[in-house]
């Protein structure tokens, strides 16, 4: 133990005495190890992890498709889903569920919007899901007229109701209308979204709504030996069997089988597999940098090793002396490490987008932190040995006699440290290069135009609940309690000071919304060929508050109601579609049964986000076409945030048990919109700039390096009559020589592995040779720098200084 005390301490002493090397080496060794512990862990979390289901590789979303407008995963009719139950013999299970929202008044008697699942009793025990509190639904709950029941969810169970387990029995009023909760359910069912607070039952029987309403996702698990390839080949001949049987209804349609977590995970899991493999590369490089700094050290106390071997040391005992020095270093960069790790974790996830699933369970991995940590010892282990295996051929005699207490390395290592530099600047311009492209290819998806004006404009999401404002189809559209509603809060809203216009939409501008066949007048024979056209139902002044152009006709008004002649607007494209060459206003379509004038035309809004074209749409009066779930959109004079508390105060006064949901302007509806490749971008970014000034670092220390073992030479070469503008030339160029070679390995792999980033780019190739041109300039550039600096040393050499050892 003593002994070891002692080697502890000269080894501190050591590392103290050599602050810039100690510093970079910590610093290099915790960056990696840090960014490589978050991201892992945020991979394990959301991708690696199971979910939180009995078997979940066996769970499959049944989804329909529709072959003549091209869409896919879309939800299926509840007479379809009975055929399917009865019909197929794939699955041992199969259940239906739907998205719903509803309003649930706090204790402090503010109302409060749940995300709620609709669900048929079997989805519970199909997921392999037990309450931990109470029960699931059953048969009984699950009938049509059944008494009204919830499950709730943990994190509402906790939030709201203190954890109490005497939850269960507890009557919660949702919009309105009393629900008893009989159970509670863990985090982690991700069905129908990710933040669901509760689950009621579905309570539909066969023919509680018409096979054209698709309204439920189906999920299935797999019967024993069944697979996913013989379940699609079931389906799909299931499809063509109810095509045939409802030719009115299903014409079309097809069905698709999908795993469960490619539904849940699919749409992340390209960007996390970028990130990974970037952090990895960043990991490489600082292992490589830490490689090279103990590789000159080590070289740099070759004499050190020869005095203490003249004076007896053994190699065991150099040995032991060097490893601790190399272990109490990488131990350094751990503990910092393990601080950084937590760090970039907080900051990994308040920086993701809100729809990365499972993103609320992710934590610091101890398996992840653990293997980046022997990666980290493994390489500083190996190559702070050095000085230990040059003993064993160690010229004693020719070392001791150098006077300048430098000793060269040999053209061996020499080697080894010009190829470590090497594989950092091609590893670094890998990751600048898809850095690059992510960054231009957002630049790009900020530069689209959606179609409307976000400045100054506020959002509000709000969903009638039936038992107030009854809407049943038999009576639509004369919806008399909705529309009131709807109407008294635009004039109250509009009655502000601050507010210049405001409109109601039953989906605010960016959500795809819901698309309907339909007939153009007099083109019947098309309509079957002819891809559904989506629809958004809009108030009067709705294309003026959201600056959607009008182009031709008039734009809908306040006599546009209920009695009034049907009409609807149309877009550009609806109008370039389907009238090319021809004036649309006047003519008439016919969708949900009714003939529609056209009576005009307005520019196109981006439905389906910023990365997707503009498709024909049609806009419906909402006077007209009532919808239970509206946006609330409300332009102002200053600040949209400020008018926020104002707006819940209407809708307070209108109905106090009535929530508002997703209030927001809507320059931060769009922000989300793109927050997944805004996310990667950062990151992605980040890693590059961060593995760019590690070589940088390695570049900077291994021509240090060969500056000082280059003294007396360069002392002689400036004696002689050499200018410092030739000396400057001599360093730099040789740094050129170690960047070239790795600059351009590094564009041949961007070349190779571009397709990667394929998935993730918008409007650019991924061989974009903008990007390439400026990746090559950038590292050159900063290559150059890091080369002058030494080089600007050695030029200022006083070779008297340099000469006098001779």
């Amino acid at each position: 133990m003593d002994t070891l005390f002692h080697d502890l301490r000269y080894a501190l002493r050591t590392l103290l005495k050599s602050p810039g090397f100690t510093v970079v080496a910590v610093l290099t060794l915790a960056l990696g190890i840090g960014a490589n512990t978050a991201i892992f862990s945020v991979l394990n979390g959301v991708l690696l992890k199971p979910l939180a289901y009995h078997d979940p590789d066996r769970l499959v979303m049944v989804w329909e498709h529709d072959r003549i407008s091209g869409t896919e995963r879309e939800a299926a009719s509840i007479p379809d889903y009975y055929d399917f139950r009865a019909r197929s013999r794939s699955f041992a299970e199969m259940a239906a569920f739907e998205e719903r929202e509803a309003s649930m008044v706090g204790a402090d008697g503010e109302p409060l919007r749940l995300s709620l699942g609709a669900m048929s009793h079997q989805v519970f025990p199909l997921l392999g899901v037990r309450p931990v509190v109470g029960r699931a639904f059953g048969e009984a709950e699950d009938r049509p007229g059944a008494p009204t029941t919830v499950v709730l969810g943990e994190r509402l169970w906790r939030q709201r109701f203190g954890g109490a387990p005497d939850v269960v029995g507890r009557v919660v009023r949702l919009d309105g209308v009393p629900h008893t909760v009989i159970g509670v359910v863990p985090s982690g069912v991700s069905l129908p979204r990710e933040d669901t607070d509760a689950w009621v039952p579905l309570q539909f029987g066969p023919t509680s709504t018409p096979r054209y309403r698709h309204n439920v996702n189906v999920v299935a698990r797999l019967r024993p030996g069944a697979t996913l390839e013989s379940a699609q080949r079931e389906m799909t001949a299931l499809a063509a069997q109810l095509e045939a049987e409802h030719p009115n209804d299903n014409y079309g349609r097809g069905v698709t089988v999908e795993p469960l977590p490619e539904v849940v995970l699919g749409e992340v899991r390209p960007a996390l597999l970028v990130l990974v493999g970037a952090v990895a590369l960043v990991l490489l490089i600082a292992c490589a940098n830490v490689a090279n700094l103990l590789l000159v050290r080590g070289t740099a106390r070759v004499r050190e090793v020869a005095v203490r071997t003249a004076l007896g040391a053994t190699a065991p005992r150099l040995a032991r002396q060097f490893l601790t020095e190399t272990l109490l270093l990488t131990g350094l960069g751990a503990a910092v490490g393990v601080l950084f790790a937590f760090w970039g974790l907080a900051a990994l996830v308040g920086l993701a987008p809100g729809d990365v699933p499972r993103l609320e369970e992710v934590r610091i991995d101890g398996w992840v932190l653990a293997l980046t940590l022997v990666v980290a010892v493994a390489t500083g282990t190996l190559f702070g040995l050095v000085p230990t295996l040059q003993a064993r051929r160690l010229d004693l005699q020719g070392t001791l006699r150098e006077e300048g207490g430098t000793v060269s390395g040999g053209s061996a290592k020499a080697r080894l440290r010009a190829g470590l530099v090497v594989a950092e600047v091609a590893l670094s311009v890998l990751l600048v290069t898809g850095a690059g492209l992510l960054l231009r290819s957002f630049w790009k998806l900020r530069e689209v135009d959606p179609g409307f004006r976000t400045e100054n404009i506020l959002r509000a999401d709000f969903a009638l609940p039936a038992s107030r404002y009854p809407q049943s189809f038999d009576n639509y559209p004369r919806w008399s309690e909705v529309v009131s509603f709807q109407r008294e809060l635009l004039e109250r809203v509009q009655a502000l000071p601050q507010v210049r216009s405001a409109a109601l939409a039953n989906q605010h501008p960016l959500s795809p919304g819901f698309t309907n066949s339909f007939v153009i007048e007099g083109r019947e024979d098309e309509a079957a060929e002819q891809a559904e056209i989506p629809t958004r139902a809009v108030s009067p002044g709705y294309f003026e508050t959201v600056g959607v152009p009008l182009l031709r006709g008039r734009a809908l008004s306040g006599r546009d109601h209920v009695d009034a002649p049907a009409v609807v607007v149309i877009n550009q494209e609806a109008a370039r579609r389907y009238f090319p060459g021809e004036n649309p206003v006047g003519k008439r379509i016919s969708f949900w049964g009714t003939k529609r004038e056209i009576v005009g035309v307005v520019g196109n809004e981006r439905f389906h986000g910023l990365t997707e074209e503009m498709p024909p749409a049609a806009y419906p009066p909402l006077g007209q076409t009532p919808m239970g779930t509206a946006t609330l959109l409300v332009r102002t004079t200053g600040d949209p945030e400020a008018l926020a508390p104002a707006v819940a105060g209407i809708v307070r006064g209108i109905d106090p048990e009535l929530a508002l949901s997703d209030v927001e302007t809507l320059e931060q509806t769009l922000a989300r919109s793109i927050a997944q490749p805004r996310f990667t971008t950062v990151l992605l970014g980040t890693f590059a700039s961060l593995a760019l000034l590690l070589a940088l670092v390695g570049v900077h220390g291994v021509l240090s390096y060969t500056v000082a073992q280059r003294t007396r030479e360069i002392g002689v070469r400036i004696a002689l009559g050499a200018s410092r503008r030739e000396v400057v030339r001599m360093v730099v160029g040789q740094g050129a020589a170690a960047v070239l070679p790795g600059l351009l390995l590094g564009l041949a792999a961007s070349l190779a592995g571009a397709r990667v980033l394929s998935r993730l780019l918008f409007g650019i190739a991924p061989t974009d040779p903008l990007t390439f041109l400026s990746v090559a300039g950038l590292v050159t550039a900063a290559a150059l720098l890091a080369s002058y600096l030494p080089a600007l040393r050695a030029a200022r050499m006083d070779p008297m200084v340099a000469l006098r050892s001779e």
